[in-house]
């Protein structure tokens, strides 16, 4: 089922994210994970049902038409440090369904090729895989295993760390692909897909993370309602200027400390409910720090 046709820049290949049809006759392969290259970025594709006769999966519904919400969480906001390992977390949301399955890369804007090193944290879950064909041979997905198809309440969410290159690199984005699968093992039709990324940029040149401040940040209460504290401990002071993020690095508030206190409540106004990043600017570097509102 999965055919893989090496056409010009990469490839039209098939993904099969999680072909649940593969688990009659005992087979399970096809749940494992497919071939690299379906992560919707530059080059790749999606494992839709509408990407002709390469489709994995089957069945025309188009990518991001059905119920489920997607996210992918950045450990840093909407920044990175060069050198600097950070969290990045992907979750699907699905009102009737509870087999999931993911792939995501980290690609350098600037020339489409892999940014960044992987090291997986939950090997149970989570896999890498490096194509050995295409075009674009350095990229390192990271992907589900079959024991990480498995969602909880209708969602299912996986993790790694990400380490930035060395070197300010510019731009990076992270695609990723979601597949919220029906489980009915026909040929795998009826399947949904849905993609989305997230561009970090480097930090201005001179700014590291502020460990030691950052360790002393208290944000509460968490999950928030319509206010939120924030409190630097041991006689810091709290940035002048500070700003909120969405978790696809898109600035959705900012936060005035222009009395220079060491604590501040604030009102989130028309935040919407779900998670965000809070973001402050130190004079030795930046903290981040990820809330749920309510």
């Amino acid at each position: 089922m999965h055919k893989r046709l090496i056409v010009g820049l990469v490839f039209a290949g098939t993904l099969g994210i999680i072909a649940f049809s593969a688990f009659t006759g005992g087979n399970t392969q096809k749940s494992g994970g497919g071939p690299p290259y379906n992560a919707n970025a530059p080059g790749d594709q999606t494992c839709s049902g509408v990407e002709g006769s390469n489709s994995c999966h089957s069945g025309g519904i188009p990518d991001n038409s059905g119920p489920a919400s997607t996210s992918i969480t950045f450990s840093g906001g909407n920044t990175y440090v060069p050198g600097q390992t950070y969290t990045v977390s992907i979750k699907i949301t699905h009102p009737t369904r509870n087999r999931f399955g993911f792939q995501i890369v980290s690609i350098l804007n600037s020339t489409l090729t892999n940014a960044g090193t992987v090291t997986l944290t939950d090997t149970l879950r989570t896999q890498t895989q490096i194509p050995n064909w295409g075009s674009y041979q350095d990229r390192n997905y990271v992907m589900h295993v079959l024991n990480g198809t498995y969602g909880t309440g209708n969602q299912n969410q996986w993790s790694y760390q990400w380490t930035a290159p060395s070197t300010n690199a510019g731009a990076i984005t992270f695609y990723a692909c979601f597949l919220a699968a029906n489980n009915n093992n026909t040929n795998d039709s009826g399947d949904e897909t849905y993609f989305r990324s997230l561009t970090i940029n480097p930090v201005p040149a001179g700014i590291r993370e502020s460990a030691e401040a950052g360790n002393k940040l208290l944000v509460y209460p968490n999950p928030a309602g319509k206010d939120l504290h924030l409190k630097l401990e041991d006689g810091c002071y709290l940035p002048e200027d500070m700003a909120i993020f969405n978790l696809n690095g898109q600035k959705e508030m900012d936060i005035r400390n222009s009395a220079g206190l060491s604590e501040i409540n604030f009102n989130l106004g028309t935040l919407p409910s779900g998670e965000h990043i809070i973001q402050l600017t130190m004079k030795d570097g930046i903290i981040s720090r990820k809330f749920i509102r309510h």
